[in-house]
């Protein structure tokens, strides 16, 4: 008997783990803690049109990264890709929870980046109910999910762990929540990209980034 194994239409998603750095992620925390406008996601204005010093550094690792996957993502492709970028802060300090959503209307990709997580075991062997606190969790948009349990990656559900200096790269239509939490401190710094609209939404910065190897 032979066997042929296709995984089709995966889903890409990428994890990038930068070296610490203070600075930014000290400022992004004051920023956090002293303006609140900054948390309301529905201001129509992106972060990236601040002129804050830790501005220029945040965008750096978003294009790093955002660079990277979509080397992997469009390979081949020469040309550098029209990016409109919409940048947002979440901030927790005690009890918090997001849930199940996606950015398929106002973006083509979701950039998480963690400017403070508490560090924890990263455990994918538990089941969907036993999941730990304040987990980034993305769940299967393929409606036969279920019956694939071979790896983590294949079952109905992925889940991230947060941690500082951690950014993460996933398409906008894939849902996603973040587990319950309490009692820690949590800044995650999201930017919604549209890859290729044409100035199609008001209010995001828009810029021209070329496909460029994993940092």
């Amino acid at each position: 008997m032979k066997t042929q194994s296709f995984d089709l239409f995966p889903v890409l998603l990428q994890v990038f783990d930068f070296e610490d750095d203070p600075e930014l992620n000290d400022a992004l925390l004051h920023a956090a803690r002293t303006e609140p406008e900054l948390l309301v996601s529905t201001t129509g204005k992106s972060v990236l049109a601040r002129r804050d010093p830790w501005v220029a550094k945040l965008r750096a690792r978003y294009d790093a990264a955002i660079s990277a996957y979509l080397a992997d993502a469009y390979p081949g492709r020469t040309e550098p890709f029209d990016l409109e970028a919409y940048v947002f802060f979440n901030y927790t300090n005690g009890s918090s929870f997001t849930p199940v959503h996606d950015h398929l209307v106002e973006a083509d990709l979701v950039c998480i980046y963690y400017a403070l997580a508490p560090a924890r075991e990263e455990r994918h062997d538990t089941s969907y109910y036993r999941i730990d606190e304040g987990v980034l969790v993305l769940h299967d948009p393929r409606a036969d999910a279920r019956v694939d349990r071979r790896r983590p990656e294949t079952r109905d559900h992925f889940r991230v762990h947060p941690r500082s200096n951690r950014l993460v790269v996933h398409p906008a239509h894939v849902r996603h929540s973040v587990t319950p939490s309490s009692g820690f401190e949590r800044l995650a710094v999201t930017c919604a990209v549209a890859v290729d609209r044409k100035d199609l939404f008001e209010g995001y910065v828009r810029y021209p980034l070329a496909a460029s190897k994993r940092p």
